[in-house]
């Protein structure tokens, strides 16, 4: 009977070596499955970040006229900005609106959700928001309603703010700022 309990030894192992080779595959598909469904998800995600970006852009283009005044790095002399009630609340939604989806696109950088090199093109609208000087007013009063992100990346930029310094060297500080303080280096990658 050693023959038949040698077969039956191999027979066991081979059925083992299956069950293992099976699961195995199994994983290996579970696994692709779940990448697939991870990547099919940061599209929709990405997709809704851009749909909500548009609702600001057409915001922003339907409230052009009252918002090019506070859009600029000097407020206009020959403006009363604080007898413009509701423009001053057009100008506040648009900081809030715009702010909001900084916030999204900074914690979907962090959860890896973002890549960074698309998070990066995206600096250049935090620069522009930098550049207003009723955002740099307002930030001081609204810094702490936003994540630490947010903070770390206008807090000092705000502070520091210099309208007569020369634009692309502010530029480029503003970038290399971000760049640190997120510990995102595609961000300068995006000057180039």
């Amino acid at each position: 009977m050693p023959f038949v309990d040698t077969v039956a030894g191999l027979f066991a192992k081979a059925q083992g070596f299956l069950t293992a080779l099976g699961l195995i595959v199994t994983l290996f598909f579970t696994w692709r499955q779940q990448r697939r469904l991870v990547r099919v998800e940061q599209q929709q995600t990405y997709q809704r970040l851009e749909l909500a970006s548009n609702e600001v852009f057409r915001f922003t283009a339907a409230n052009a006229e009252t918002l090019i005044a506070y859009q600029a790095q000097q407020p206009d002399p020959s403006i009363n900005f604080e007898r413009s009630l509701a423009q001053n609340m057009v100008a506040d939604n648009h900081i809030y609106q715009t702010l909001n989806l900084f916030e999204m696109a900074a914690r979907l950088r962090k959860e890896a959700f973002f890549q960074d090199e698309i998070f990066a093109s995206w600096v250049i609208w935090y620069y522009e928001l930098l550049q207003s000087w009723y955002f740099r007013n307002k930030w001081p009063q609204i810094a702490l309603n936003y994540t630490r992100e947010m903070r770390l990346v206008f807090n000092e930029p705000v502070r520091k703010f210099d309208p007569r310094a020369d634009e692309a060297q502010r530029m480029q500080e503003f970038y290399a700022h971000v760049a640190r303080v997120l510990d995102c280096p595609d961000v300068l990658k995006a000057l180039a």
